[in-house]
């Protein structure tokens, strides 16, 4: 019960010197000067991560500039326009002398013309064989076939090409593993031959 009393006096007095020490010893209030100069510390430290936000901002619009700020879009350019039919629709302004004559001689080779004579024999095989998609060769029962526009054909079959709004019929005259020949099968194109080396 003693040592429970003496414990309690040191305690009580401990809290006292406690208490007086603080008083004392009390750190005053830091004047107005003081803060400015650690918020001018802090304003440093806060610059780098600023700097880095706004690098990597730059370079995210450099990167999606075009998709959040998409371009208005321009017909001008339209891959899909016909030349002759932009030719044609389009007003053209007058001019004089030699520079006419020159304008004039190449909007009429843009300009296909109704009247031109039609293709015929060898050009006419060549541009309808350059229309049509020639792919490999196939061989299943004893069988060579090539395949033409995604199908295949035998040998003496008849394919049609597609040239300037006309079809134009091409028939398998021979074919083998490494080349094919082709011929022309309408009487009024005249008649023609041409042998293809298939790779």
């Amino acid at each position: 019960m003693k040592s429970q009393r003496s414990q309690l006096i040191m305690l009580v007095a401990l809290l006292v010197i406690w208490a007086i020490s603080w008083r004392i010893v009390r750190v005053p209030s830091s004047p107005p000067s003081v803060i400015k100069t650690t918020a001018a510390k802090a304003a440093p430290q806060d610059s780098p991560l600023k700097a880095r936000f706004h690098r990597v901002r730059a370079e995210m619009d450099v990167l999606y500039h075009y998709r959040l700020k998409p371009a208005p879009f321009d017909g001008t350019g339209n891959p899909f326009r016909i030349t002759g039919a932009m030719a044609i629709a389009e007003p053209v302004e007058p001019t004089h002398g030699a520079a006419a004559d020159a304008s004039s001689k190449s909007a009429a080779a843009q300009i296909p013309q109704p009247n031109m004579a039609p293709e015929g024999g060898e050009t006419l095989l060549k541009h309808a064989i350059e229309a049509t998609r020639i792919g490999g060769v196939v061989t299943m029962n004893n069988t060579t076939q090539l395949t033409v526009d995604g199908q295949l054909h035998k040998e003496g079959e008849v394919f049609t090409a597609r040239l300037h709004g006309r079809l134009v019929l091409i028939r398998i005259k021979q074919l083998t593993t490494n080349s094919v020949t082709l011929s022309l099968d309408d009487p009024d194109a005249g008649t023609a031959e041409m042998k293809i080396h298939l790779k």
